[in-house]
């Protein structure tokens, strides 16, 4: 490590307070790292995906927060039932599909809060907000940061957890290809109907529209719309809720107590969609994670769990690294080796699954409940 006592020094700094963040500075303060998380942002960004899939809880359980997560409010679920154009095409049972048996929904702020709770009781994890990159300079022993506010830092692998605009990619060099979806999705929450209470439902339609009602608690459902940007746009402008109501109920046939509620999508908060990932997770000391090395259509409920699984790898491999059994090329290659070419084959199905609403038998080929569930089964996703 640097020896010049005008920097603060950490093992690791991570750019980025999201999940991804988030749990790999929890796991490595564990293990007695010193670890600073930069959050560009006044506070951590509450809002986030509500689905954790059996990839993603079984990396939370062999951490130790799987039971405390059931003790929340998060729920649990078995089935979906999908459907096209209004008619049923697939019910996804997950005790067939997949040996968890089930899925969760969790809502984002409970597991970042669950996770943040527990950095702060760890001295060695520090959190700065407000804070941004505004210069990055890899030596040999280490990274130099420069912080908006003028402050340098000083730390021996640098990680960059910020997100699809990610601003340390850009300076790592790492080239990504994005693919942008004619596609919006607008989210909200509304009381918990009989109908979502009784499993979840997803709908899409050959216009490209799309509907998944979830309960998030025991009070609260999510409530998902999608168009394309320029249905979307127009029904948003034109504040008529009965054109509205009437564009759901064309698609959406067992959810009218949900779709009942929604009064305008004023309230909604949404975001464009894409599809992305980076050539490499890595250059020289300075590694990608999470959104910030790929993003995936949320049709497939996988994102935060595609993050979740990274972080789960990654610490088996700085753990070695740290522990000087290995180098850190060794163990930066090893984390890309595993997570890469997987990563790449979950994107390519949930790019092929949102390109495929124009038909049903393009869907219904498209749709596959093995990966839907999270199989990580690569004789399955190699056929995608």
């Amino acid at each position: 490590m640097n020896q010049n006592p005008k920097y603060k020094e950490y093992d690791v700094c991570i750019v980025g307070a999201g999940i991804a963040g988030i749990f790999l500075a929890w796991l490595l303060g564990s293990k007695g790292k010193k670890v600073l998380i930069l959050e560009k942002n006044a506070k951590i960004n509450m809002n986030g995906a509500d689905i954790l899939k059996p990839s993603g809880i079984n990396v939370l359980e062999k951490h130790g927060l799987l039971q405390e997560l059931m003790n929340k409010e998060c729920r649990v679920r078995d089935e979906l039932r999908v459907f096209h154009n209004g008619i049923q095409v697939d019910h996804i049972n997950y005790k067939a599909e997949n040996e968890r048996g089930y899925f969760m929904v969790c809502p984002y702020n409970v597991l970042l809060e669950t996770i943040y709770d527990k950095i702060q009781a760890i001295e060695n994890v520090e959190l700065l907000v407000n804070q941004s990159v505004s210069k990055i300079k890899e030596v040999e022993s280490g990274v130099f940061v420069t912080l908006n506010s003028g402050e340098e830092i000083f730390c021996n692998i640098l990680i960059g957890a910020d997100g699809t605009k990610s601003i340390v990619r850009e300076y790592a060099d790492i080239e990504a290809h994005f693919d942008y979806y004619d596609h919006v999705m607008y989210f909200n929450k509304y009381p918990v109907t009989a109908s979502v209470e009784e499993l979840n439902r997803l709908y899409v339609d050959e216009k490209g529209g799309l509907a998944y009602f979830y309960p998030i608690n025991n009070r609260e459902s999510r409530c998902v719309l999608g168009f394309s940007m320029e249905e979307g746009k127009s029904l948003r402008e034109s504040g008529n809720r009965d054109v509205l109501i009437n564009r759901l109920k064309e698609f959406v046939t067992e959810s009218d107590d949900m779709v009942d509620q929604i009064t305008s999508m004023d309230d909604f908060l949404t975001f464009p969609l894409c599809k992305m990932h980076t050539e490499k997770y890595f250059n020289g000391r300075i590694l990608l994670l999470g959104n910030a090395a790929h993003s995936i259509h949320p049709i497939t409920g996988q994102g935060m769990n595609l993050a979740i699984e990274d972080v789960g790898e990654l610490i088996i491999w700085l753990s070695k690294y740290f522990e000087a059994e290995i180098s850190l090329e060794e163990a930066l290659s090893g984390y890309q080796k595993q997570r890469l070419e997987l990563n790449n084959k979950v994107l390519n199905y949930g790019h092929r699954l949102a390109n495929s609403f124009g038909s049903a038998e393009n869907f219904m080929n498209s749709l596959n409940s093995k990966i839907q569930t999270s199989s990580r089964d690569l004789s399955i996703l190699n056929k995608i």
